[in-house]
């Protein structure tokens, strides 16, 4: 498994844990996209008509009685978060490439290091706080009914060990 894919199912995780349970409907439906990737193997951005095509068939199984407008809503939510995190997985080469530069001097530069680490982390912190406001933002566009529905969907899918 390379690296990429080791720090993206990390972040994933961590964000899921930021996100709450308050949050668990946008989890499930802002996520996908991210989903979508592992589950065909994919490193790099996926089409938007891919991870639409892939709303079109997850919302009638978790969100059957979800309105035209639930569902542009969410797929617009999903389109943010997606963008976010491959704008935030995008930076991994060069952040590995600047850390191998500063291991590799004839002196370990531990000051760059540092700041390199500094870096990395407020870029993890502003996309995760992004993140967990549009998973808010997804949570309010349905009803309390609707995400009690759908955390149960997703701990089913969890505990089968799938997907959405």
């Amino acid at each position: 498994m390379n690296q990429y894919i080791k720090r993206r199912r990390l972040l994933a995780g961590l964000l899921a844990a930021a996100a709450g349970t308050a949050a668990i409907a946008g989890a499930g439906l802002a996520m996908a996209g991210p989903a979508i990737h592992q589950a065909h193997g994919h490193s790099a951005a996926a089409d938007p008509a891919v991870i639409d095509a892939h709303f079109d068939t997850l919302f009638p199984k978790i969100l059957p009685d979800g309105t035209p407008k639930q569902r542009a809503e969410l797929k617009m939510i999903a389109h943010s978060v997606h963008t976010d995190l491959n704008a935030f997985h995008a930076q991994f080469p060069t952040a590995h490439q600047r850390a191998h530069l500063l291991l590799l001097q004839s002196t370990v530069d531990r000051a760059g290091l540092e700041a390199l680490r500094q870096e990395q982390v407020q870029q993890a912190d502003l996309v995760s706080r992004r993140i967990v406001r549009r998973l808010a933002d997804a949570a309010e566009v349905l009803t309390p009914s609707q995400r009690v529905r759908l955390a149960a969907h997703l701990k089913a899918a969890h505990r089968n060990g799938a997907g959405l």
